[in-house]
């Protein structure tokens, strides 16, 4: 083993106090990495989604989705409209909704969407043969899985005295 003198241990420690802090700062930048991309590309593509829950009992979700997707401060960002029709066993839905989700965020996200609905055979919640429009709040805590909520109220069909019903169920996607 060989041994240092004091008078080169002394620059080595030199240069390594005055490299030290400067190759931790550049360490923070990735020189061969592109910078933010901030331009807004446009995106169409499918919508797809399975919930159970009131009226339906269970349903498929079938559309499409078109928004754009961007970088902003080391975040991915996504604005989207979905249009998508929901046949159940109970009932059927047809909404065009809002969406936001960030890439970056594992799936998680919000909706909000304009809804009508139109009940048969028997659904949870509400009247057989009718027909209802409202709105709806979608969750998603983590990859595109959460509740549903939303408040109908009826425009066509027998419903009596209930005019008003919330909806609430659980799904996977759209």
């Amino acid at each position: 083993m060989r041994m240092w003198k004091a008078g080169t241990l002394a620059i080595v420690a030199g240069g390594v106090a005055l490299l030290g802090p400067q190759s931790r700062l550049d360490a923070q930048r990735c020189p061969t990495c592109a910078p933010e991309d901030t331009t807004r590309r446009t995106h169409v593509s499918p919508a797809i989604g399975v919930h159970v829950g009131t009226p339906q009992k269970a349903s498929l979700a079938l559309g499409f989705v078109v928004g754009e997707d961007w970088q902003q401060d080391a975040h991915d960002h996504s604005r989207n409209v979905a249009l998508f029709a929901e046949p159940g066993l109970s009932a059927g839905r047809a909404s065009i909704a809002y969406v936001d989700h960030g890439y970056g965020s594992f799936g998680s996200g919000f909706g909000i969407a304009g809804t009508v609905l139109r009940t048969w055979k028997d659904p949870w919640g509400a009247t057989d043969n009718a027909s209802y429009a409202g709105g709806e709040l979608i969750l998603w805590p983590i990859v595109f899985i959460g509740p549903r909520i939303g408040l109908f109220r009826s425009i066509a069909g027998n419903v009596g005295s209930k005019k008003w019903f919330v909806s609430f169920d659980f799904g996977i996607g759209l």
